[in-house]
């Protein structure tokens, strides 16, 4: 087993053990030791650290691997190329202050309460994010992930579980917060020295006119898709708070969470299309494109609403066992509404991977940008009306129209499209099981409950997608595990 093998296998490990470690966080250890104004709070501070980090960076993220292999050169410490980047980063944080400085007074109080955790979060995020893909040149991510993402989910967990037991105040628990997220920087830099990969040096006679004027187009434009992409996918928790209160925003946040759920069948499947897909494009073959656009889009869709129907049907007993559940019930209807836009997502697949693999690359960016705009306007609209739900309808809408134009745009330039027959069986089949166990499957014990109804959920779906032959992929799978299950008892 070749080296990108075992760290793919162990960072992969280390992944998965971080998202169970974060479920637990969000579901049981968060809403056991906060109230939700406290949850929101901490949600709010944390997801500001990200946005300012994702901005801030210059751009830098998306440099480090791709201009790497123009760098490299152990004898030279590969030309000053990690003090280069850390002379970006110290600019882009000179940035901020300075915008801050001169706009303090349009912040909303929120973020100026807060001001110091979320910029000590901002730094520690920055430098760590940095850190950790430039070892990924090295095919070294085992250990940085271990300090970006697992520790990480356990040191929020400690912070939240010491206020809770220990009668922490609440600013030393953000204060716990940033030290976590300060520790993991020191981890990934501390590898990065032990393995020697460290160096302030700067080489600046390499950095020719030509070097730094391609780095900087290739940073704008990750700039721009950092700021699409944060004002896409990380608005709702900042204009909740905004235009509600903190307690708000913690509800919220859970509603976000569970249906967050449904996209962890979706990062590993993109990621291996992803190549295929530009494999494919560069070679002109349309044909293998368009039938790996509609095979992920019956694969995603499939599991998805296997996984939202789940969700939805044991929702009511979920809010019972975890700690005090009553108090996020506001936010049932919400689960409901950024599932389905969860939904659109998955059901349009690959659209972006085909978009940006293509020579219309740039689309992605417009796209993604209007998607921000479109995402505000509504939240503006929505929200003083309808409350959270108008948050949540906000999303839905946003995410429904961005798909929207990118699939359209794949159609007019490549003449493909994802959608099939299959897709609409899947919606039959899903809409009768949540009739037929979530009005005639009725348990009082909701561990009973969640037990019984997932489990007849699933062998009803899972027959029935086989019988009905709705997904090749996964009828094969199945096919061929039988064939062993029987090879082997023979």
């Amino acid at each position: 087993m070749g080296v990108i093998a075992r760290q793919t296998i162990k960072s992969s490990t280390v992944g998965y053990l971080a998202a169970v470690v974060g479920t637990i966080n969000t579901f049981f250890i968060y809403t056991l030791c906060f109230d939700a104004a406290e949850l929101g709070r901490f949600r709010y501070v944390q997801e500001a650290g990200l946005v300012l980090a994702g901005f801030f960076s210059l751009g830098i993220t998306n440099v480090i691997v791709r201009f790497f292999p123009d760098f490299r050169d152990d004898e030279s410490k590969h030309h000053g190329f990690l003090g280069f980047i850390m002379l970006v980063l110290l600019g882009g944080i000179a940035v901020f202050l300075c915008l801050y400085g001169i706009t303090v007074q349009w912040w909303p109080p929120e973020f100026k309460d807060n001001f110091w955790y979320i910029f000590l979060l901002f730094i520690a995020i920055m430098f760590t994010n940095s850190f950790y893909y430039y070892s990924s040149n090295f095919r070294l991510i085992t250990i940085p992930n271990v300090f970006r993402n697992l520790w990480v989910k356990i040191g929020l967990g400690l912070a939240a579980l010491a206020y809770f037991y220990f009668n922490l105040s609440y600013e030393n628990v953000l204060y716990f917060v940033v030290l976590v997220y300060m520790l993991a920087m020191a981890g990934v830099l501390v590898y990065l020295m032990l393995k020697g990969n460290f160096s302030f040096k700067l080489e600046f006679k390499y950095f020719t006119k030509k070097r730094i004027r391609n780095i900087a187009v290739f940073a704008g434009f990750g700039l721009l898709s950092s700021l699409g992409s944060s004002l896409a996918t990380r608005l709702d928790i900042f204009m909740v708070t905004d235009m509600l209160s903190f307690s708000k925003t913690g509800v919220y946040s859970i509603a976000m969470s569970l249906t967050g759920l449904m996209v962890l069948v979706t990062a590993p499947m993109l990621s291996i299309s992803g190549p295929i897909v530009a494999d494919s494009l560069a070679q002109n073959k349309m044909d293998h494109v368009h039938e790996i656009y509609k095979k992920s889009s019956i694969n995603l869709f499939l599991f998805g609403t296997l996984l939202l129907l789940l969700i939805w049907v044991n929702v009511d007993s979920i809010f019972q066992i975890i700690p005090n559940g009553e108090k996020y019930t506001e936010g049932k209807v919400v689960i409901l509404i950024l599932g389905l836009a969860k939904l659109v997502d998955m059901v349009t697949s690959v659209n972006e991977i085909i978009i940006g693999y293509s020579k219309y690359f740039r689309f992605n960016l417009y796209a993604l940008l209007l998607l921000g705009v479109l995402n505000i306007i509504a939240n503006l609209f929505f929200i003083p009306i309808l409350d959270l739900v108008g948050a949540a309808i906000a999303t839905f809408l946003s995410i429904v129209l961005y798909n929207l134009a990118k699939t359209y745009f794949i159609y007019r330039k490549f003449a493909i499209h994802p959608f099939q027959k299959s897709l609409g069986y899947i919606l039959l089949l899903t809409l009768g099981i949540f009739i037929l166990v979530n009005y005639f499957v009725q348990i009082d014990n909701p561990y009973l409950s969640i037990l019984s109804k997932s489990l007849l959920i699933l062998s009803l779906y899972v027959s029935v997608s086989i019988r009905l032959n709705l997904s090749e992929d996964v009828t094969a799978i199945w096919v061929n595990l039988k064939s062993k299950i029987f090879v082997n008892k023979k």
